[in-house]
């Protein structure tokens, strides 16, 4: 898809971001909290909303990701 960014690295854990992603039937989500891990195995980032749920969000499957503060 042309068009990605994604400014999030692993080394950013404990740091608020902000992604865009496709799920796999096609729709598109956002989540916004903290970074709480990077599973390398699964290249997935752990994100914390602020509702405490933990968001599991596919690298490959990133359309926008960013450092928000």
């Amino acid at each position: 898809m042309p068009g990605r960014q994604n400014f999030v690295a692993p080394t950013d854990v404990g740091r608020r971001v902000s992604f865009q992603f496709e799920l796999p039937n096609g729709f598109i989500r956002e989540v916004v909290g903290n970074l709480e891990d990077y599973d390398r195995a699964a290249q997935t980032y752990m994100v914390r909303n602020k509702g405490g749920e933990l968001v599991r969000v596919p690298e490959i499957r990133v359309r926008f990701g960013r450092v928000v503060a």
